[in-house]
């Protein structure tokens, strides 16, 4: 969706555009014109080809206000729709006067094609930035609404993208850092002929929401939006670098959220708990989550039949 967003920049519309002219176009008044036009209609690609926000699906939509703020995209594709306005407004101006002054025509289309070059300028900012929303909108996760969706979440550094792996058999990139997962990994467990989507989200903190970075606002976002089901993730030993007791206020936060939910402790090699105990390190468990995992998946499907 995002990948067809042309990324013009103001010096490729300039340069298409008056080649264009200069080898189609049979006289100066066609010059103007077709110079006009292919500015107008490479602005109005970019336009376009924008998603409307309304039909994006929840967790999209404020996946793309944290990152990039909607309201700065509409502003930016604002700017754009004006500068299309007022080129082709100049466009006709300069063809009256064309028109009346065949003497001055020369003159006026070089005049014209200037005023074009000035509008474009006023707007290179909104196109620089409309092309880096682009790159970041490509990266987004593909998380698919309509899918049975586990969230797992948890304190930086506790194993969520080591748990994804032994769920899902992807591969991501896993170093032992906090904030590690800048962004949302994506994998999906097979279950008989379904597939259940996992999500893994940043670390985060325990701290008010007001008071969380963009990364952590990503993961509640995921949190409130997709999660069907929530595995928090414990790390008793306390090597991910948070306490028990900061784990645990984190863990009440998240049962407020409502969502069905299952907690597991990771690295039960290096201590266990009361909790749901594997290791992604020796694979301990690991069977038992996914068995977990299937039957809320189940109860999930036997609730939605009932209620259709």
């Amino acid at each position: 969706m995002f990948k067809e967003i042309p990324p013009f920049t103001k010096q490729e519309i300039v340069d298409v555009a008056f080649r264009k002219a200069s080898k189609k176009g049979r006289n100066d008044l066609e010059k103007v014109t077709m110079a006009a036009d292919t500015i107008a209609s490479m602005l109005e690609k970019i336009i376009k080809r924008y998603p409307s926000f309304q039909q994006l699906d929840t967790f999209q939509r404020e996946l793309i206000d944290i990152i990039v703020g909607e309201d700065s995209v509409r502003h930016n594709l604002g700017a754009l729709q004006w500068a299309l306005n007022t080129i082709q407004r100049i466009k006709r101006e300069y063809l009256s006067r064309m028109r009346k002054n065949k003497e001055l025509r020369l003159q006026l289309m070089q005049q014209c094609y200037a005023r074009y070059v000035s509008v474009l300028d006023q707007v290179e900012e909104n196109l620089t930035f409309l092309r880096d929303v682009r790159k970041k909108l490509i990266s987004l996760p593909s998380v698919n609404p309509d899918l049975y969706t586990v969230v797992l979440a948890g304190l930086p550094n506790v194993g969520k993208t080591s748990i994804l792996r032994e769920l899902t058999g992807s591969e991501p990139d896993i170093q032992p850092y906090p904030f590690t997962t800048q962004g949302i990994n994506i994998g999906h467990m097979e279950y008989h002929l379904a597939s259940i989507q996992v999500v893994d989200t940043p670390g985060l903190l325990d701290r008010p929401l007001s008071q969380r970075n963009w990364i952590e606002r990503q993961a509640i976002s995921a949190l409130t939006n997709v999660a069907d089901l929530i595995v928090y993730i414990f790390d008793v030993s306390e090597t991910c670098g948070y306490s028990i007791d900061q784990q645990a206020r984190l863990l009440e936060e998240i049962r407020d959220m409502g969502v069905p939910l299952i907690v597991i402790n990771n690295k039960c090699d290096l201590g266990e708990s009361g909790y749901f105990n594997i290791s992604a390190e020796t694979h301990k468990g690991i069977g038992e989550l996914r068995e977990e995992i299937e039957q809320h998946f189940v109860t999930h499907n036997r609730k939605a039949e009932l209620t259709e």
